[in-house]
């Protein structure tokens, strides 16, 4: 999604982890296959703490964070 307008990374995250989830409470066997997220250069003026605070509060799974 990029540099769309009114398009920010934590929305696109959300929507990646909620897919991931719906995949999974729908049968506990699918896969869900990600291609690749690049995201070095995103958060370069964000407090890393907080980054890491806002994600556990928004539910994302550890190994993801």
């Amino acid at each position: 999604m990029g540099v769309r307008k009114n398009c920010l990374t934590l929305l696109v995250l959300i929507l990646l982890t909620a897919t991931i989830k719906t995949a999974w409470a729908m049968r506990k066997d699918f896969v869900v296959l990600i291609l690749s997220l690049d995201i070095s250069g995103a958060y370069n003026n964000v407090p890393y703490e907080r980054l890491l605070y806002i994600f556990r509060v928004k539910g994302f799974l550890e190994w993801i964070i």
